[in-house]
């Protein structure tokens, strides 16, 4: 298709004084045998705008031709080289989205800076699993170190790498508030459970935030409503599970009675003095001083949950059954390995009635933190006095912990029955027990 150029086709600068000149090209095309002339007009971009070599480019109509030329000559301006150096495709684009941020209100220089900063965060790009790994060898060595318990350790691993392996390689900008919550809800774990995973969540997310891999933490997007949804309202309707007077008894008695399981002074601090199970652990006899005028254990920052230290009066009645460990030579528990603590419970537990096997399945009347409850039920029952009773469980200095978690309907008559629980006057129940 040949194009024919004569003196008599039009020509002309566009815009005036722009120095881009649009000229027209006479055709000849051939079509089913008849030969025919059509018109072009072809638009010539100085070097001097492009800022590199000439540019040419070809349109149909004359409209079309001025159209081009102007945004050219008006791109030049604006933008300078820059703006040749941008392809058609990169220039529709423009032409699309300028539009929808101008009906936003918002400029172009804002909506590319708010995207660079979470798009290409300043830390660099991460997935999910490289921020989880970063944040768990973080925490080995805390722990390595001495300064992170091994429960809590393991406990934030095992979590973390759950969530790490949902994700899997997902960068994490790519994270929303939307798919965190879907995860959740995914678990089909109980609402404290949920309330577990997304406290570790938040520590993940929020150690990339200050390592600059993402300019937000999608947790923080959660409303108050997804909160209450994943995680219930706070507020526990069920009345705290507590031992009677009777189970209570039966079961310091039947760790006195079997002494041999090494665990008569650990359920005598636990039930009577409140302290946690994870404190139990790590309690060694020195710390318990049963002797004197006033009787303490004293929970030091490397026992004592979120290193909330406190002093834990020992009641008259707790002193008795202390009096009969004879052994206190190291821990306050034996534990040789991970589980030793639990499997030696159980036998407890079995051997004093809350196990039982039903049908070839073991069935526990045990529920979670049955001393703890019982203590904080009976000592504010027996005192009325919900700070004292909080300062002892090791609570901040609030009384709500105790109204939402542990204060079961007891009377002041049981709370008095509860601290004056002493052990057998002679050793024939114990004989009873044993058998």
């Amino acid at each position: 298709m040949p194009a024919k150029n004569t003196g008599n086709l039009e020509k002309w600068e566009h815009p005036k004084k722009s120095g881009i000149w649009i000229r027209e090209i006479l055709y000849t095309q051939t079509f089913n045998g008849k030969e025919g002339t059509y018109s072009a007009y072809q638009i010539t971009v100085p070097a001097k705008l492009t800022g590199s070599v000439r540019k040419r480019k070809q349109c149909k109509t004359k409209l079309e031709a001025e159209k081009f030329a102007s945004m050219e000559f008006k791109g030049s301006k604006e933008l300078g080289e820059e703006y040749f150096n941008a392809t058609e495709h990169e220039r529709k684009e423009f032409s699309i989205c300028l539009p929808k941020l101008r009906e936003q209100g918002l400029s172009l220089t804002k909506a590319v800076e708010f995207a660079l900063k979470r798009l290409r965060p300043e830390g660099g790009e991460r997935t999910v699993a490289e921020i989880t790994t970063e944040i768990i060898e973080s925490k080995r060595i805390r722990f390595t170190r001495g300064d992170l318990r091994e429960r809590s350790f393991k406990d934030f691993s095992d979590r973390a790498i759950r969530f790490a392996d949902a994700f899997k390689d997902s960068p994490s900008y790519e994270l929303t508030a939307e798919n965190l919550k879907a995860w959740l809800i995914g678990l089909e774990v109980t609402p404290r459970t949920t309330k577990n995973y997304l406290s570790i969540i938040s520590e993940i997310l929020k150690f990339a935030v200050q390592k600059k891999y993402i300019a937000l933490s999608p947790v923080d997007e959660l409303t108050d409503s997804d909160r209450k949804e994943l995680c219930g309202s706070g507020l526990d309707d069920k009345e705290p599970t507590i031992l009677t007077i009777k189970q209570t008894s039966k079961l310091l008695e039947t760790a006195l009675a079997h002494l041999e399981i090494g665990l008569l002074g650990a359920i005598t601090i636990g039930v009577f003095c409140g302290v946690r199970v994870e404190e139990l652990k790590k309690l060694e006899w020195p710390d318990i001083k049963d002797s004197g005028n006033d009787p303490i254990v004293t929970i030091s920052g490397k026992i004592a949950k979120k290193r909330r230290i406190r002093l834990v009066n020992i009641p008259q009645n707790a002193l008795k059954w202390l009096s009969l460990c004879t052994d206190r030579s190291g821990n306050l528990i034996d534990t040789t390995y991970y589980k030793d603590y639990p499997k030696r419970f159980n036998k407890l537990l079995k051997l004093a009635g809350f196990r039982r096997k039903v049908k070839g399945k073991w069935v526990s009347d045990w529920e979670t933190n049955a001393m703890r409850h019982s203590f904080g039920s009976y000592h504010y029952a027996l005192h009325r006095n919900p700070l004292e009773t909080s300062r002892q469980l090791g609570h901040k200095a609030s009384d709500q912990v105790i109204f939402d978690h542990y204060r079961a309907l007891a009377t002041k008559e049981q709370g008095e029955a509860f601290f004056s629980i002493v052990p057998p006057k002679s050793d024939s129940k114990l004989v009873e027990l044993a058998g």
